[in-house]
């Protein structure tokens, strides 16, 4: 019957000498600097990520609104010289936005030179 706990302890002293070293790597693992510096990095990670998904999907808008717009000028240009409005028309009714984007542009330029004259009044 002594024997029985003499070999759980020993069991007991073999399993913590083998998991010693584990739980000294689990502690180095979770000190709040090494936490801290962790974090920051997969913070870092994922906004650079975002970032880049935002201005690669920001380039293509633009590049987009630029070849519809540069589609329409030509549109303008060719209704033009065959003096033939439909032209025009039906690349405006395909695609809204450069002419949208000229009216919201146009407002706010006009809403400055206002405010500007307001100014000067006073």
């Amino acid at each position: 019957m002594s024997e029985i706990p003499e070999r759980i302890e020993r069991e007991m002293f073999e399993i913590r000498s083998r998991m010693a070293p584990d739980v000294v790597d689990l502690r180095r693992h979770l000190e709040p600097k090494v936490v801290a510096e962790q974090v920051k990095q997969n913070a870092k990670q994922r906004l650079r990520g975002m970032l880049n998904r935002a201005t690669s999907t920001l380039k293509a808008r633009q590049q987009k609104a630029m070849d519809s717009a540069r589609h329409q000028f030509q549109s303008a240009q060719e209704a033009g010289r065959k003096r033939n409005p439909e032209l025009f028309t039906d690349a405006v009714k395909s695609d809204p936005l450069p002419p949208v984007i000229l009216a919201v542009l146009l407002a706010v330029v006009l809403t400055a030179i206002l405010r500007a004259n307001n100014r000067r009044g006073k």
